[in-house]
């Protein structure tokens, strides 16, 4: 078992969007996997098939226990969605580095619950900045990605976070890719490219995620990029990405993301079909009910129900 913490100093770089991507790749190519939303936006969160707001158990409720307790809340907060084998651990809008006393909890609590045996990867997606709440997934990770734009603030965000981390947190993971984002070929992006490259040449992606408003869509919709947006630009470079980022096979994994693409799709259109005759059983039944009722009424008022009692 992999894994990851997905993190960047800077926000708005794409880090949830890059997680949702990977994670549900991965488990249409195959893969068990399990995304953790480490943030307090809890975008992450919405991908959850029941919705994270329906879930009694969160990660906050994790980080405000005991270890053995804490390993049982982290089993009890795993979320189906509607991929197989991609599962979810929410998040809340509290929470907050206030909520975490032992920085190893989440390793702890992984260990105590033996994550390893029901998934292949775990990635931990993170809010902007680096303290405690980021240190606690650092503890619990084997590696960094960090997704980036190409943008002056974005790359002296990357420097100063392999400073810090080189600085507190040696004995942690270390960033071993960076992904560069929204890219859109521009000179002033390919600026910034270069002067990564020159910093971090062995990190840095071959791939790089080109802007596409795929994204903005597939999540306001809550629909899968790879079922419902296969062909698209920024499928096709996600695909391409984790067989950089896994070393797996190109073809095979595109074999397989079609076949659970038409299964999907299948499945969503039998769902479809089960809920309008549901809506059409329904609609008839209360038309049939409506029309009753009339008749009852059109009766009492023409006087012609049959009297029961004593009229006075």
């Amino acid at each position: 078992m992999r894994t990851i913490a997905v993190l960047n100093y800077k926000g708005g770089v794409g880090k949830t969007t890059f997680t949702i991507s990977v994670s549900q790749a991965l488990a249409m190519a195959g893969f068990r996997v399990l995304a953790i939303d480490n943030d307090s936006q809890h975008h992450l969160s919405f991908v959850a098939e029941k919705g994270e707001q329906l879930r009694p158990t969160c990660i906050r409720d994790v980080y405000r226990s005991s270890v053995g307790i804490a390993g049982k809340k982290l089993l009890d907060a795993i979320v189906e969605t509607k991929l197989r084998n991609f599962h979810i651990i929410p998040s809340h809008a509290e929470l907050s580095g206030h909520d975490i006393k032992d920085p190893y909890i989440l390793q702890k609590a992984m260990e105590y619950c033996s994550l390893h045996r029901f998934y292949d990867y775990i990635l931990i997606d993170n809010s902007p900045g680096l303290d405690i709440l980021q240190e606690t997934a650092l503890r619990a990770a084997d590696e960094i990605f960090v997704p980036t734009e190409l943008s002056y603030f974005a790359v002296n965000g990357i420097i100063e976070l392999h400073r810090v981390i080189e600085k507190r947190f040696r004995d942690c993971c270390s960033i071993t890719k960076i992904i560069p984002n929204a890219y859109r070929g521009t000179n002033r992006q390919n600026e910034y490219l270069d002067a990564l490259s020159a910093l971090y040449r062995d990190k840095i992606t071959e791939t790089h995620i080109p802007y596409d408003t795929v994204f903005d869509t597939c999540m306001k919709e809550q629909k899968t990029l790879f079922v419902h947006k296969l062909f698209s630009k920024a499928a096709a470079h996600y695909l391409k990405l984790i067989h950089e980022l896994f070393d797996l096979d190109e073809g095979r994994v595109w074999e397989q993301v079609c076949d659970v693409k038409q299964t999907q799709l299948r499945n969503e259109a039998r769902q479809r079909f089960y809920e309008q005759q549901k809506r059409a059983s329904q609609g008839a039944e209360l038309e049939e009910n409506k029309k009753l009722k009339q008749h009852l009424m059109s009766q009492v008022h023409l006087e012609d129900m049959p009297f029961v009692g004593n009229r006075e």
